[in-house]
């Protein structure tokens, strides 16, 4: 895709990394983080796993990422992220 030059690129404005922990002592929380650039999330998220607890592990529930598009309007993008744990156990007769 062309872009011509007075046109402004696309860029991101803000953020937020919206993460789910589950700890047996408190159930489930949401905890947010924000950020101003796609470096600064991915350097977030490298971060994130790296002091990721065992006994309450984080998951990314969303990310929202606020911007301009090439015509200087807002816009929003929401990534929606799902997980599910399965018992592998069978329960005893």
């Amino acid at each position: 895709m062309m872009r011509t030059q007075s046109a402004p690129a696309p860029q991101v404005t803000e953020g937020v990394i919206v993460l789910r922990e589950w700890a047996p002592a408190h159930g489930l929380r949401e905890r947010s983080h924000t950020f101003h650039s796609l470096d600064e999330l991915y350097a977030l998220c490298m971060e994130l796993s790296e002091f990721a607890a065992i006994d309450a592990p984080q998951m990314i529930d969303r990310i929202i990422i606020q911007g301009k598009d090439m015509h200087d309007a807002p816009r929003m993008v929401t990534f929606v992220f799902q997980s599910i744990t399965v018992n592998s156990l069978t329960p005893s007769e």
